[in-house]
């Protein structure tokens, strides 16, 4: 038993007593004890993933929305914002459900590991980068399409450059060599993973002059 499960006299004493009133009884105390040992474990959504891992994959990402923030800001000439907004284990079809359609998903392979990771950028930001490298201010458009083949292109060049920033985020661990393999606008064509399997999802929270939106990373 460690220190910090002795109970020193005056413990004793105060429990004993809370015993012989009846403020407290054996029960309660044995329900106490078994609901601090309880723990809710759910077979449909189990957990994949480590606190440890998750709080490695929350430091990881925030070097990457650093390394990501520098880049906009110098090569869009603007203000820009990117912080990492949350880390949380979702099953692969809840991340999709939440995605808009269309969106601007890319798919990843990231040598030597096995596997696709995604990289959805949500169309405001999206097109906000557009209207910022078209000459405009940054602004979005009020209803959301599919890229042309033109917007397209420029995305891919932003995206290209967003992985090597992820790459680099992720030196220290491994040594990835991410490549872009497609990009899709339709969340439902992007099946990297059975829809039931746990996957994490790291979300940032982008800001491009007034226009706010989200850069999704799904690692299965």
């Amino acid at each position: 038993m460690s220190g910090a499960d002795v109970l020193s006299q005056s413990e004793i004493d105060q429990l004993l007593s809370a015993l012989s009133t009846g403020v407290v009884s054996a029960q309660e105390m044995k329900d106490e004890e078994l609901q601090k040992k309880v723990k809710m474990y759910d077979f449909k959504r189990p957990d994949k993933f480590s606190k440890d891992q998750i709080r490695t994959l929350y430091m990881l990402h925030e070097n990457f929305a650093r390394l990501l923030n520098t880049y906009l800001s110098t090569y869009l000439r603007a203000m820009i914002n990117v912080d990492v907004a949350s880390v949380e284990q979702l099953t692969y079809e809840e991340f999709v459900r939440s995605l808009s359609n269309p969106s601007v998903i890319g798919v990843l392979t990231v040598p030597p590991l096995k596997g696709n990771v995604i990289m959805e950028i949500n169309p405001s930001i999206a097109f906000a980068i557009i209207d910022r490298l078209f000459g405009g201010t940054g602004e979005t458009i009020m209803k959301i399409r599919a890229l042309t083949e033109i917007e397209e292109a420029v995305i891919r060049k932003i995206l290209n450059k967003a992985i090597e920033n992820f790459r680099d985020a992720w030196a220290n661990v491994i040594k990835l060599k991410p490549q872009l393999e497609t990009i899709e606008t339709n969340p439902q064509f992007t099946q990297i993973v059975p829809p039931s399997d746990m996957v994490v999802i790291v979300t940032l929270q982008v800001k491009i002059g007034k226009v706010e939106g989200l850069i999704n990373v799904c690692i299965p």
